[in-house]
């Protein structure tokens, strides 16, 4: 599982992140099955738990890869300009951190729970 899962773009680091909560959420899951406190059923819930955090980070990497390979002079200063005031603004920057880092979707791990 892991990286080798995902189709997106390694734009801004999201695959392996996005592979420890998925391995998280489904180590969990299988647990509730393995010990018998949930049907085998409960396992056709993992693609319903994890499939927004994957379009999440597919859109995510999608805004960043056009973000990277912008073209144009007043475009790629538009660009930059945006960047600086996201981290000149510390709500603005946090939000992209959490973002980045995953942690923005990290109560994923106890829905399985």
């Amino acid at each position: 599982m892991g990286d080798a899962a995902h189709v997106h773009s390694p734009a801004g680091g999201q695959g392996m992140n996005t592979g420890i909560v998925d391995a998280v959420v489904l180590g969990r899951m299988l647990a509730e099955v393995v010990t018998g406190n949930r049907p085998d059923a409960w396992l056709d819930r993992y693609g319903e738990l994890r499939r927004p955090a994957a379009a999440e980070v597919i859109a995510l990497a999608s805004r960043l890869t056009a973000m990277a390979t912008t073209r144009g002079a007043a475009r790629q200063t538009l660009r930059n300009a945006m960047l600086s005031l996201v981290g000149a603004l510390p709500p603005a920057r946090h939000r992209v951190e959490m973002s980045l880092s995953g942690l923005a979707r990290r109560d994923a791990t106890r829905l399985a729970a």
